[in-house]
């Protein structure tokens, strides 16, 4: 059985990683949402994908080079704006479970103090493509689930999952493989496979024992919970 994690939210029906696409994903009923994370110049921690904000807001610039003040100026689509992480705990907490992908240096201290805050252990997780932000997190707090997103596979990616250790492993879904799969949970590793935005991929992947599935349409796959009781909701 599989967990579905909306990605941004759920940026296929919503405006990407603002409240609004947080509360579809809510609405749908995913397990888990995926949001990035970034720091504005005046070191608060926002939820943006993009190191620029032009392509998902009405304004240009940096995000690290904007005082937290200017980025809330800033207009997403449908009356949105960008969120601070704790803004997106605040709507979230109790509702849905929270991936959150480290994007930049200096995030993993300030991450791991807003989730010991607000209590939320048990309900986040945190990812990244940059294994040296995992290690640092884990470090800081060893308990805190941890994945590690790749796009091609090697065998550093297997020494990084023993070495920092990380609790899974995030293939993009170009490559997932049942020897990934198979090596992952012989490993005690789960598997995160993300960008899955077409049910048949989607199918295929519960076959190989895939245990999440990030997309931008969650809806196709929570349309199938109560006929197959292939996809799991926690």
């Amino acid at each position: 059985m599989a967990k579905i994690v909306g990605h941004r939210g759920a940026a296929g029906y919503a405006p990407e990683n603002t409240i609004l696409s947080f509360k579809t994903a809510i609405d749908i009923g995913c397990d888990e949402t995926e949001l990035d994370v970034r720091l504005s110049k005046d070191s608060k921690v926002v939820v943006i994908h993009d190191e620029e904000v032009s392509r998902v807001t009405d304004g240009s610039g940096f995000v690290n080079e904007m005082s937290l003040a200017e980025l809330k100026k800033l207009n997403c689509p449908e009356k949105q704006k960008i969120p601070t992480l704790q803004e997106v705990i605040d709507f979230c907490k109790g509702k849905i479970g929270l991936l959150i992908e480290l994007k930049v240096p200096g995030t993993p201290k300030k991450v791991n103090r807003i989730i010991l805050k607000n209590k939320i252990m048990g309900n986040v997780a945190v990812i990244s493509f940059h294994y040296e932000l995992l290690r640092e997190i884990k470090k800081l707090n060893p308990k805190l689930r941890a994945g590690l997103l790749f796009e091609k596979c090697s065998e550093e990616i297997w020494k990084l999952a023993e070495e920092i250790p990380i609790d899974f492993i995030g293939p993009r879904k170009d490559i997932v493989t049942k020897g990934i799969v198979d090596r992952a949970h012989k490993m005690g590793k789960t598997v995160y496979a993300y960008h899955v935005n077409d049910e048949n991929t989607g199918k295929d992947f519960l076959s190989l024992g895939v245990d999440e599935i990030g997309t931008d349409f969650p809806k196709l796959f929570r349309s199938d919970l109560k006929t197959s009781g292939l996809w799991r909701k926690t």
